[in-house]
């Protein structure tokens, strides 16, 4: 009988099913473990440890050095080459790729009524960007 190894724990299911998706890919089977109840009430991430990556002990290693190579990217540098004009989100000044993000005013405000008025909410991206190299400030 095959037990099931948790390979990576994410607090959001949505990188749960990207490194899913990766894993599926390189013909992985995964399963994933607490998900509904996070996307029930996402509180309770941190309770249960997380939302669960698991796949099948014997492709354990295989999937690791998946992870790994995702990691390092590898996989971004293999996208770089197949279509060499995606745009990266680096400092503008100095190039660097270490960065804080935070969420514009406006748009915090933008979902704080939403939700008040509508019972609606929708992630915001994080679109102010700062250099943690040279403190350059950009947009995304």
């Amino acid at each position: 009988m095959t037990k099931l190894e948790t390979v990576e724990v994410f607090t959001s299911p949505w990188e749960a099913h990207i490194v899913k998706g990766r894993l599926e890919s390189e013909g992985i089977p995964v399963f994933i473990a607490h998900e509904y109840h996070i996307w029930a009430n996402w509180v309770f991430s941190h309770t249960l440890g997380g939302v669960k990556v698991q796949v099948t002990s014997d492709n354990l290693e295989n999937a690791k050095k998946i992870l790994e190579s995702l990691e390092t990217g590898e996989y971004e540098k293999a996208l770089k080459e197949e279509v060499p004009d995606v745009q990266d989100n680096i400092c503008p000044r100095c190039g660097s790729r270490q960065f804080k993000s935070r969420f514009p005013i406006d748009l915090i405000i933008l979902v704080v009524l939403t939700l008040g008025l509508l019972g609606v909410i929708f992630p915001p991206r994080k679109e102010n960007h700062t250099c943690l190299k040279c403190g350059q400030k950009w947009k995304y």
